[in-house]
C-alpha cells in the first residue's frame, strides 16, 4: 500500500504527509487524525528509501510507538521492521547508557522510583531543614533544570540551594543513580557540550508528537538532535496539561518564530467524538483567554450526537457505587470492559471505584502513578529483584536495609557510606565485612540484622532455575498487593521469549530495564480487556466508547488556586485545569455503525468525609461535623447549551 493511497490531494492529511519543508508544524485538535497523518508521513519517507534507523518518531507513550510500528507493518511498507519509535525518556536512557556518553557525563542513568526517594530524604534532612524542606529543594532543583533556568541572564543560585544541590549530587553519585527529572537534562548537557557528538547528526528526520507537553529541556534536546535533520512537530496548546513537569506550551506557539519559513498545517475535523461532545468541548475551551490562535473543533454529523449524562449523587459512597453499578449494567448488556474508561483526578475517588469493581468481579486496572508499587509488599519485592540482578544497586540496598529502621537507619548508614568513600569499598562489600565481624562501625546493628536477612532471601532466590520462577516467588499468583507488577513482569517475559539475541546475563538486565521503564512511564495499552481507571493526565492519547469522569467537584477539578500566587498565575492555573477537563471529555469515541454511540458520563457528589477531602487536597465549599460539603465543578456550567441538565443519582 502506497503512502498516498486514499488521501485526497490537498487534504490536510496529504499536506502533512507530503511536505518536504525542513520544518513543519502541525496543530491538531483531539481526535482529528494526527496519528493517521503522521503514519503516512513516515510511510512516505520509508518508500523514498530513507534508512529506518535515521528516522526518529518521538511519541508520548511506548504504546503509541508500538501502534505506529504495527500499522506501518500492516501497510506492507518496506523498512518498517527496522523503525523504532521512542519516548524522549527512553531515547535519553538509551543514549546515556552508551559507554562514551557515560564517560563524558560521569553519571549512571539508574532512575529512582518515587518510593526510593524516602531514604534519600532521610539522609539529607538533618543538614537541610527537615523532610518537607528537602522535598521542596529537590523539586526546585528538578524544576530549574526542566526550565533551563540556569541559562537565563541574571540567574543566581541561592546559597541554601547550592549547598543542597552539592549534597544531593554527592548522594546520587555515590549511589550510582539519577532522579527521573535529571534524565533529559543530563542528555541536554551532553549534547550541548559536545557539538561534534555523533548523536547530534544521528537522524535525518525527526517527528515529535505532543510537542506542547515537552518542557524547555526536552524541546532543547530535540533542537540539538535536529542540526542535520528535517523536523515535524505536532501538538495543540489547548491540550497542554503538564505544567507540573514544567511543560512549555509556548514552544509550539512560538515555533514559527524560531523556525522562519516553516510550513504551518492544521487538523480540525474531530473524527473521534460524537457531535454533542464536540459542541460542549468547544464551549468549555472557549472560556480560556490565553489562546493565541483560537480555533474550534469541527463536528462530523456521521458520528451522531452520542449519549451525554451529568449525574449528581448525595455522598461520595453513593457516587462510587453509582458509577460501579452503571459499569456493571453496561457490561451485563454486552459492553466489553475494555471499552470503558474511568477518569478521576485523585485516588480518593478513583481507588474506591476500582475496589467496588473488584468486589463485583469486573476486570479492572488502575493506572495511577507507580500503581504497581502502592503496597509495601510490592516495593520490598521489587527492590529485592533489583538487588538480585545487580548486587551493586546501591539504591535498592539502601532502601532494603533502612525500611524497618528509625529514620531509615540514617545515622548508621552515614557511617557505612563514609567508610566506603574512604576505602573504595561498595556498600555491599562493607556490610559483608561488618556482618562477618571483620569491621565495626557505630549505630549499624539494625542495618546488619536487615542485611543478614536480605542475604538469606537473595541466596534462596538465586537457587531458583529462571526469571519466571523468581517472579513467581517475589510476586505470588493470587497475592492482591503484587497482582499488577506480577502481570507486568509476566507480560515482559512473554515479549522477551518471542525475541532473539537476548542471552545469559543480558536476559536479566534487559528484563529489569523494561520493567523499570514500564513502571516509571506506565503505558495504557490501546487494546485491553479491563476497565481502565486513571487520572485525566494519564488519559492523554487514549479514546474509549464509554468515558466516565468522576469527582467533577469544585476544589478538585478545578482545584483551589493558592491565594499567595499572583492573579495572572492563578488565571494560568485555572486555564490549564480547564484544558485537563477538555482533554478528558474528548476521549469519547463514537462508532454508531458498530452500535457504539459514544457515551460521556460526568458525576459528582454533594458531600464526602472531611478527612478524605483534606487528605486528597480537596478544598470543600464548607464543613460540618466531619463532613465536607461539595459543589459541582464550575466547568459543568461552562459546557454550554448542548450539555444536558444534571440528574440525581
Amino acid at each position: 500500500m502506497a503512502w498516498s493511497d486514499g488521501l485526497a490531494l490537498g487534504s490536510p492529511a496529504y499536506e502533512i504527509a507530503s511536505s518536504t519543508n525542513l520544518r513543519v508544524r502541525v496543530v491538531a485538535g483531539p481526535g482529528t487524525g494526527k496519528s493517521f497523518a503522521m503514519k503516512r508521513r513516515v510511510a512516505r519517507l520509508l518508500e523514498q528509501g530513507i534508512a529506518p534507523a535515521s528516522i526518529l518518531p518521538v511519541t508520548f507513550t511506548r504504546v503509541a510507538a508500538e501502534d505506529l510500528h504495527r500499522e506501518l507493518v500492516n501497510m506492507d511498507v518496506a523498512g518498517s521492521d527496522g523503525l523504532t519509535g521512542v519516548t524522549l525518556h527512553s531515547l535519553a536512557m538509551r543514549m546515556l547508557m552508551r559507554n562514551h556518553v557515560l564517560g563524558a557525563t560521569g553519571r549512571v542513568p539508574r532512575p529512582l522510583n518515587e518510593f526510593e526517594l524516602e531514604p534519600l530524604i532521610s539522609d539529607l534532612m538533618g543538614a537541610h531543614g527537615g523532610r518537607r524542606t528537602v522535598k521542596k529543594l529537590k523539586q526546585a532543583y528538578e524544576g530549574a533544570w526542566a526550565r533551563l533556568q540556569h541559562e537565563q541572564p541574571g540567574y543566581v543560585l541561592d546559597p541554601a540551594d547550592a549547598a543542597f544541590q552539592l549534597d544531593l549530587l554527592n548522594w546520587l553519585r555515590f549511589h550510582r543513580a539519577m532522579l527521573i527529572g535529571e534524565v533529559i537534562p543530563q542528555l541536554y548537557q551532553y549534547l550541548r557540550n559536545n557539538p561534534a557528538a555523533q548523536e547530534r547528526s544521528e537522524f535525518q528526520h525527526i517527528l515529535v508528537d505532543e510537542y506542547q507537553d515537552l518542557n524547555r529541556a526536552e524541546q532543547s534536546v530535540i533542537e540539538l538532535l535536529s542540526n542535520h535533520a528535517q523536523v515535524c512537530v505536532v501538538g495543540d496548546d489547548d491540550q497542554s496539561i503538564y505544567s507540573f513537569k514544567h511543560a512549555h506550551p509556548d514552544g509550539i506557539r512560538e515555533w514559527l518564530v524560531a523556525n522562519a519559513g516553516a510550513d504551518d498545517l492544521g487538523l480540525d475535523d474531530c473524527r473521534r467524538c460524537p457531535t454533542r461532545v464536540v459542541q460542549i468541548a468547544n464551549s468549555l475551551i472557549g472560556h480560556n483567554q490565553i489562546r493565541p490562535v483560537p480555533r474550534a473543533l469541527v463536528p462530523l454529523p456521521a458520528n451522531g450526537p452520542g449519549d451525554v449524562r451529568i449525574i449528581q449523587y448525595q455522598l461520595l459512597t453513593n457516587e462510587v457505587n453509582g458509577v460501579a453499578n452503571i459499569i456493571a449494567a453496561m457490561i451485563a448488556d454486552g459492553t466489553p470492559p475494555g471499552d470503558i474508561l474511568v477518569l478521576a483526578q485523585r485516588g480518593v475517588i478513583g481507588t474506591p471505584i476500582y475496589e467496588a469493581l473488584v468486589d463485583r468481579q469486573i476486570p479492572v486496572r488502575s493506572y495511577y502513578a507507580e500503581a504497581e508499587l502502592d503496597a509495601l509488599e510490592a516495593r520490598r519485592a521489587f527492590a529485592k529483584l533489583k538487588l538480585l540482578i545487580d548486587r551493586d544497586d546501591r539504591v535498592a540496598l539502601r532502601w532494603l536495609v533502612g525500611i524497618d529502621g528509625n529514620n531509615w537507619h540514617a545515622a548508621g548508614y552515614r557511617r557505612v557510606r563514609g567508610h566506603c568513600e574512604a576505602t573504595g569499598l561498595t556498600p555491599w562489600q562493607a556490610l559483608e565485612q561488618i556482618a562477618a565481624g571483620n569491621l565495626s562501625l557505630p549505630h549499624t546493628a539494625g542495618i546488619v540484622v536487615a542485611f543478614n536477612d536480605l542475604m538469606a532471601e537473595l541466596n534462596a532466590l538465586e537457587a531458583l532455575p529462571d526469571l519466571a520462577s523468581i517472579v513467581d516467588e517475589l510476586f505470588p499468583n493470587g497475592q492482591i498487593t503484587t497482582r499488577d507488577i506480577r502481570q507486568l513482569s509476566l507480560n515482559i517475559l512473554g515479549e522477551m521469549d518471542t525475541e532473539e539475541g537476548i542471552e545469559g546475563e543480558d536476559v536479566n538486565n534487559e528484563f529489569m530495564s523494561r520493567l523499570q521503564e514500564a513502571i516509571n512511564q506506565p503505558d495504557i495499552p490501546s487494546e485491553i480487556q479491563d476497565v481502565r481507571i486513571m487520572s485525566l493526565h494519564k488519559s492523554k492519547g487514549l479514546s474509549a466508547p464509554v468515558t466516565i469522569i468522576a469527582g467533577c467537584i469544585q476544589g478538585l477539578l478545578p482545584k483551589q488556586p493558592e491565594n499567595a500566587l499572583p492573579a495572572a498565575q492563578q488565571a494560568q492555573e485555572m486555564e490549564e485545569q480547564r484544558r485537563q477537563f477538555y482533554v478528558g471529555i474528548t476521549r469519547v469515541k463514537a462508532a454508531p455503525n458498530a452500535g457504539k454511540p459514544g457515551t460521556l458520563i460526568l458525576t459528582y457528589s454533594q458531600a464526602m468525609p472531611l478527612a478524605s477531602a483534606l487528605g486528597a487536597g480537596i478544598a470543600p465549599a464548607q464543613t460540618q461535623y466531619g463532613i465536607a460539603s461539595l459543589h459541582a465543578s464550575q466547568f459543568i456550567g461552562e459546557l454550554g447549551p448542548a450539555a444536558p441538565q444534571p440528574i440525581a443519582g
